[in-house]
């Protein structure tokens, strides 16, 4: 007998089954798709404020060009998550809890849209203020989920809590530092200081947490990876870039993009999983044809809706000036409606959305894994 026939009758070739061969090439090529979307703009950015200053006289077309493919996306990955309305399977999850759904989200839009275009100057400065801490919070309980995901397909098991709570620690930090970078210029001066003294706490508090998760690491050392290594050190340090400068490419953008093409690598294996054609041979046209349209032409609404207000026809009415404000704040609405909606989708501690994920991402699953470790850690809840 030759030793193929001998190999194809061991338990070892039984673990190499087509499907299960299929499921960890999946699982890789995810993992793989979550490390590119988290440190391509990282890299990217950084170096686009460190070394090129972000200045225009720096740039050539194709480093233009991909600054704005990633904004764009950055932007584009909200509207993503209408995806969810559009799936047949979570219309039960809808109809289950349409306050969280369906409501609530409706009155976030029409409430900021009407703050942003009636409200005072001060008023809309809280409401921005709240938004961004809101925001700074959203991406990091992201953070927490796409760590347990990596959990799970590199080791099969859950993320440590302390681990997690390292994660969350870096997001308060963040927390802090955000109020200045992004409020500074609007916000009124009497909270000037105050968000200088935020962003103090937040730039030696993370000093606290660089100690707090070496700790972690070295008390977990022996069930870590080099791959789950890069991503707990990168998530507990996601906000790092706040403090390295003062130019917003490098203090904003690397990691909000980063955290948008998360949330398209989170989408796009829910859609290419959804419909009938999921757990067929058939590439499924329909539902990532679905989440296409919303993140190319709903996300170019979001993104240049704000340019309206350039146009002179706009500017010299007050009824479309008023009426473009009150799009720009229905966006700023459905961006939290964002939050409030993933919050409640990726909430897997609930049965119904622990089983809609779990037949997404059921090249988890393969070799005894499960998302049943995850019902803590939500890759996304605001």
């Amino acid at each position: 007998m030759s030793n193929l026939s001998q190999l194809s009758q061991t338990p070892v070739a039984a673990t190499l089954a087509p499907p299960a061969i299929r499921a960890g090439t999946r699982r890789r090529w995810f993992i793989l798709a979550l490390l590119a979307s988290t440190w391509a703009p990282l890299a990217f950015f950084i170096a686009y404020g460190l070394v090129a200053k972000g200045e225009p006289a720096t740039e050539t077309a194709g480093i233009a060009g991909l600054r704005t493919l990633m904004l764009f996306l950055s932007t584009a990955h909200v509207p993503a998550t209408l995806f969810f309305y559009t799936d047949k399977e979570f219309s039960n999850i809808v109809r289950s809890k349409p306050a969280r759904y369906i409501y609530f989200p409706v009155l976030l839009i029409i409430v900021t849209g009407l703050l942003v275009a009636f409200s005072p100057v001060t008023t809309q400065a809280f409401v921005f203020l709240t938004f961004w801490g809101w925001q700074a919070f959203h991406y990091g309980r992201q953070n927490v989920g796409v760590y347990a995901f990596v959990c799970i397909a590199a080791k099969g098991r859950p993320a440590h809590r302390l681990e997690k709570l390292a994660i969350d620690a870096g997001t308060i930090c963040g927390m802090l530092g955000t109020f200045k970078i992004l409020g500074f210029n609007v916000s009124p001066v009497y909270l000037h200081g105050f968000e200088e003294l935020l962003y103090q706490l937040g730039r030696y508090g993370l000093f606290g947490v660089a100690a707090f998760s070496l700790f972690v690491y070295a008390r977990n050392f022996q069930e870590t990876t080099l791959l789950k290594s890069i991503f707990f050190f990168t998530l507990v340090f996601f906000f790092l870039p706040i403090w390295l400068s003062d130019n917003i490419n490098v203090t904003f953008f690397s990691y909000a993009i980063a955290h948008g093409l998360q949330y398209i690598t989170f989408m796009s294996v829910v859609s290419m999983n959804s419909g009938p054609d999921a757990h067929r041979l058939r590439f499924p046209y329909r539902s990532v044809g679905k989440l296409l349209l919303f993140l190319l032409l709903v996300g170019f609404i979001f993104y240049r809706a704000e340019d309206l207000r350039a146009f002179e026809l706009i500017r010299s009415s007050s009824i479309l000036a008023r009426s473009v404000d009150f799009l720009v704040g229905a966006i700023l609405g459905a961006t939290m409606a964002h939050f409030v909606i993933d919050a409640g989708a990726w909430r897997l501690s609930k049965v119904a959305q622990r089983a809609y994920m779990s037949k997404r991402f059921d090249f988890l699953l393969n070799s005894g894994r499960s998302l049943a470790p995850l019902q803590n850690a939500p890759p996304s809840q605001g």
